[in-house]
C-alpha cells in the first residue's frame, strides 16, 4: 500500500511515498534520508566508483586523441602556447590542468587518473543537482546511477577533458537551478564561473549551455534572470580558435542517433548497451509523464521548470547539432557526451517514479548487472595505436619509406617514449600529393613503403587516395592489423 506524503517543497507537487517494506533495492534511497546518511552513502558510492575506473589504466593503449593529449602536456610552453594559439583552442582548461598534473608521473597511468578523480568528483555534484531539482531521493539514485554507468567509466579513464567537462556542467547546472530558486550574486558568480570554465574544456560545453539557458523560456517573465547570464568570451574564444578540426566528421545518418543513446546507455553498440537502452527508454518514459503532470498543474513555473529543465538539456544539444549537420558535419556521438548528466537524471527520476513490486525490483536488478557488464567490457582497448606502433618500429629499417597520415602523433609519442634521443629507426615522411603525382618515379626509388591506415569514423581520405594511386605499382607483401588500425608494407610488383 501507498502512503502519501505532504506537498513537496523541491517540486511542487504531491509525491507518493511507498511502504517501506516494498520499497525492494531502493529502501536506502529515499527522500526521508537524513543529510548525514545522505553524504554517507554518497561517500560509499564514490568509492565503488573510484574502484571501477581504476582497473586498465597501464595495458589499455591510449587512442589517438589521448596520444594528442600527452603530447601537448609535455611540449615546451612556447610550442604549447603557439599550438593553442594557432591550431588547437579548444580544451584549454584542461591542457593546463594535465601540462601541471604530470609533473607526479609522466605516464599514461597517473594521466588517466586525473580524469578519475574528476570523475568521481561528479558524483556529489550529481546527487546535489538530482536533489535540487527532484528531491534527495532522486539524488541519491543519480548518484547510483553515476557510480556505475559504463559511459562515465569510460569518460573518466580517457585523457581527455570528457570527465572534467562533466563535472563542470553538473556544477553550472546546480548553481543555475540554485540560482532561480535563492537569486544571490554567489550563485550567479558560480554559474558564470562554472559554465565558462566548461567551454574552454570542451567548445560542445556551448550546446549544454544553450540548453540551459533556453529552458529559461519555461518560466514567467519576472522569474527569468537577464543580466546576469553572459558567455560570450569564452564563446568568442572557442569560435576564434576552431581550426577545422571538426572536418573529418561525416554528414550523420538517422541511425547516429540511435548510436549516441546507446552511447549514453552503455558505452558502446553491443546487445548488452541496447538492452540497457531499452529499460532506459522505458524509465524516461515515466519521468516524462511525471513531467507531463506536474506542467499541466503548475504551468510555467519554477517546479515546472525543475521537470523540464533535464529533457531540454538531453534533446536539444543533439538536436541542434543533427540540424546543423546537414549544412557542417558537426554532428558525433563522443562529443554529444554533453547531454548525459540529463540522461541520467532523467532515468534516476523514472526509477523513483516506478511504483514497487515484484516486476520492479527485477528488471531494476538487471538494469544493473547489464550496466555492471557495459562496465567490463569498457575496459577494452578502443584504438591499438601502441601494438600498431611497436609493430612498425620493430620492422622499420634505417632509410625505409613510410606514410603513416593519422598515425604521425603515435609514430612521435611513442619514439619519444621507447626509444633514446636520435636512437629511433630513421624513416622517410614523403609528401602525399607529390608521390600520388607521379608513382612511377617514386616507385624506383622506393622498391618497399610503409602504410598506416586507420579508417576511424570515416575513410581517411589522404591514405585512401595514396593507396588507389599505388596499386597499380605496389602489392601488399605485409599486413598486420590491429584495433581500428592497419600497418601495411606494400613492395613494387610492377616495374614502373
Amino acid at each position: 500500500m501507498a502512503q502519501t506524503k505532504p506537498m513537496n517543497p523541491a517540486l511542487g507537487t504531491d509525491v507518493t511515498t511507498p511502504d517501506p517494506q516494498a520499497r525492494g533495492w531502493t529502501s536506502w534511497l529515499s527522500d526521508d534520508t537524513s543529510t548525514r546518511s545522505a553524504a554517507l552513502l554518497v561517500g560509499v558510492l564514490m568509492a565503488i566508483a573510484l574502484l571501477l575506473r581504476l582497473p586498465h589504466l597501464a595495458g589499455k593503449s591510449l587512442w589517438l586523441d589521448e596520444i594528442y593529449s600527452m603530447l601537448y602536456a609535455r611540449m615546451s610552453w612556447s610550442s604549447f602556447w603557439h599550438e593553442v594559439s594557432t591550431r588547437e583552442g579548444n580544451m584549454i582548461a584542461y591542457y593546463l590542468l594535465l601540462r601541471g598534473w604530470i609533473h607526479l608521473g609522466d605516464n599514461q597511468s597517473v594521466a588517466k587518473i586525473l580524469s578519475i578523480l574528476l570523475g568521481v568528483a561528479t558524483i556529489p555534484a550529481m546527487y546535489a543537482l538530482g536533489n535540487q531539482l527532484y528531491g534527495r531521493q532522486t539524488g541519491l539514485i543519480t548518484a547510483l546511477l553515476v557510480s556505475v554507468s559504463a559511459c562515465h567509466v569510460r569518460a573518466s579513464q580517457w585523457i581527455r577533458s570528457y570527465s572534467f567537462m562533466l563535472l563542470l556542467l553538473a556544477l553550472a547546472a546546480w548553481f543555475l537551478a540554485r540560482g532561480l530558486e535563492r537569486p544571490s550574486f554567489q550563485n550567479w558568480s558560480l554559474y558564470l564561473i562554472t559554465a565558462s570554465l566548461a567551454v574552454y574544456c570542451h567548445f560542445y560545453a556551448g550546446l549544454a549551455l544553450t540548453a540551459q539557458l533556453a529552458s529559461l523560456l519555461l518560466l514567467s517573465g519576472e522569474e527569468i534572470p537577464c543580466r546576469q547570464l553572459l558567455l560570450s568570451p569564452a564563446a568568442a574564444y572557442v569560435l576564434t580558435r576552431n581550426s577545422g578540426q571538426l572536418d573529418w566528421v561525416p554528414k550523420p545518418k538517422l541511425w547516429e542517433l540511435v548510436h549516441w543513446a546507446v552511447f549514453l546507455a552503455g558505452a558502446g553498440s553491443t546487445g548488452v548497451a541496447y538492452a540497457l537502452l531499452v529499460i532506459c527508454i522505458c524509465l524516461c518514459v515515466l519521468s516524462f509523464l511525471q513531467m507531463r503532470k506536474v506542467w499541466v498543474s503548475r504551468g510555467r513555473s519554477l517546479p515546472s521548470w525543475r521537470r523540464a529543465f533535464p529533457f531540454l538539456w538531453l534533446i536539444l544539444p543533439v538536436a541542434i547539432s543533427f540540424l546543423v549537420s546537414y549544412a557542417k558535419p558537426v554532428f558525433f556521438f563522443r562529443y554529444l557526451i554533453i547531454s548525459w548528466p540529463a540522461f541520467i537524471l532523467v532515468v534516476a527520476d523514472g526509477i523513483a517514479n516506478w511504483r514497487p513490486s515484484r516486476a520492479r525490483r527485477g528488471i531494476l536488478v538487471i538494469a544493473m548487472c547489464l550496466s555492471l557488464v557495459s562496465v567490463g567490457l569498457a575496459y577494452k582497448t578502443e584504438e591499438d595505436w601502441e601494438g600498431a606502433m611497436r609493430y612498425l618500429l620493430s620492422r622499420l629499417q634505417d632509410g625505409d619509406t613510410a606514410f603513416v597520415g593519422t598515425g604521425m602523433a603515435p609514430l612521435v609519442y611513442y619514439s619519444s617514449r621507447w626509444y633514446a634521443p636520435g636512437a629511433a629507426p630513421k624513416v622517410e615522411l614523403p609528401d602525399y600529393e607529390k608521390t600520388k603525382a607521379s608513382v612511377p618515379e617514386f616507385a624506383r626509388a622506393h622498391r618497399r613503403v610503409w602504410v598506416v591506415v586507420f579508417p576511424n569514423f570515416a575513410p581517411e581520405g589522404r591514405t585512401a587516395q595514396l593507396l588507389r594511386a599505388l596499386e597499380p605499382t605496389y602489392a601488399v607483401a605485409e599486413e598486420n592489423k590491429f584495433r581500428a588500425v592497419t600497418v601495411e608494407r606494400l613492395e613494387v610488383a610492377k616495374s614502373p
